[in-house]
């Protein structure tokens, strides 16, 4: 957890900071705007990049491949690129459709009163399912993308065919160690507004223990949706609405086959918690990768992505 200690800490230091140069800290958070990136995605040139209209949602995804549907939801302050290595190989024997939720990469939200809590992401998880006509999917999701997925695996279990959670909590347990940076009223706000491009890509450097693959390229293409305010004031809510003790208690409703992938070398949730998940679950096993980070199928994506394969298939 030395990442997310550091995190605090630095976060903490500059909150302190403003609030004692300028005493109304509110109207600093909302005056001062963050740098935003406006690098086209490259890779949305490489694949079919889609969006389907609701009244939640103007939803972005992409679909690659054919065969039973698989749908994939990537963690927090990430999009549908974070797949860019699974969905590939998925494809090959599947529908791939790769979604970007509210919070997240280039889908925009009708709502204003998106609650941006579990049973509202799950809502969006369901209609983005209707609007593209698929009734039945297998999920994978990673860190909160998972805890969503969860969430509608409980509450929605004859949706779900099977169901894959890449260190995702949904545990009432340790949380990552920043959650009180970002539930702390003002010093949220301003740890959110002060996440320029330098300190967005020292936050993905900490979810992968192989730090050489956190690429000049990579953050070229994960930075500029998250510099979206829409996308950055999702993401603050997310950090003090999301609610692991709903997954807790309906662990046992979870009916899907399901893996719970880990990283050994996780420095935001311990992966201690991958067999005590699974071990709440009637039909789940656990795996824990050594070696790889929070984003294991970014960070360790030989040992992941066939994992998920021969799972699935």
């Amino acid at each position: 957890m030395r990442f997310g200690i550091r995190f605090r800490r630095v976060a903490l230091g500059l909150a302190c900071t403003l609030i004692a140069l300028f005493p109304p800290a509110t109207s600093v958070a909302h005056a001062w705007e963050p740098p935003s990136g406006d690098l086209p995605s490259r890779y949305l040139t490489r694949v079919e990049s889609r969006y389907v209209e609701t009244d939640l949602a103007r939803f972005h995804y992409t679909v690659s491949g054919s065969g039973s549907p698989v749908v994939l939801i990537a963690g927090g302050g990430l999009w549908g690129y974070s797949w860019r290595e699974v969905a590939p190989t998925l494809a090959q024997q599947h529908t791939v459709y790769a979604v970007d939720l509210p919070s997240q990469g280039y889908t925009e939200l009708h709502r204003a009163d998106f609650a941006y809590d579990l049973p509202a992401m799950a809502t969006a998880i369901a209609t983005f399912l209707d609007a593209i006509g698929v009734g039945r999917t297998t999920l994978v999701g990673h860190s909160w993308g998972g805890a969503w997925s969860l969430y509608f695996a409980e509450e929605h279990p004859e949706r779900v065919v099977r169901l894959v959670l890449l260190d995702s909590p949904g545990l009432d347990a340790e949380k990552a160690p920043i959650t009180p940076v970002f539930k702390t009223p003002v010093v949220g706000e301003l740890a959110t507004e002060l996440t320029d491009r330098s300190f967005y890509t020292d936050s993905i450097r900490g979810t992968f223990a192989h730090k050489e693959l956190v690429t000049d390229e990579l953050i070229d293409e994960l930075y500029p949706p998250f510099s979206r305010p829409a996308n950055r004031n999702g993401f603050l809510a997310l950090w003090r609405n999301l609610d692991y003790r709903l997954t807790d208690a309906g662990l046992s409703r979870v009916s899907a086959p399901t893996l719970v992938l880990w990283g050994g070398d996780d420095q935001w949730l311990p992966s201690s918690q991958a067999a005590q998940l699974a071990g709440r679950m009637p039909n789940a096993e656990a795996v824990v990768l050594p070696g790889c980070g929070h984003t294991v199928h970014e960070d360790c994506p030989a040992a992941t992505i066939p994992r998920i394969t021969a799972f699935l298939n």
